[in-house]
């Protein structure tokens, strides 16, 4: 039996080969260290466009909220159109994210 670590290392090291990016394997806070505020419209049609496992969508929302927090503190502001779509995918999946909404 795989234990958490290693499935989350695979889900990591999938969702960073399909969406490009220069993942490495050695990082700590993959979320943080991969977000990328100027790609949150690609990341957010991802989520919607593929069909992802529930890790998957779990790691891909982290670094959703990642890359939308880096936006939020780059430019100074309080919100952008984007929250909206974000909330509505954490609503729509509520019990899926209670620990990131809890975070």
């Amino acid at each position: 039996m795989k234990d958490v670590n290693d499935t989350q290392k695979e889900t990591v090291a999938t969702l960073s080969k399909k969406l490009s990016l220069p993942y490495t394997g050695t990082e700590q806070d993959w979320d943080i260290e991969m977000a990328d505020s100027n790609r949150i419209n690609e990341f957010i049609d991802f989520y919607h466009q593929y069909n992802l496992t529930f890790e998957e969508r779990v790691a891909l929302m982290w670094l959703i909220i990642a890359s939308y927090d880096d936006f939020v503190n780059e430019n100074n502001v309080a919100i952008d159109y984007r929250w909206d779509a974000i909330k509505a995918m954490l609503a729509k999946d509520r019990i899926h994210f209670v620990e990131l909404i809890n975070y």
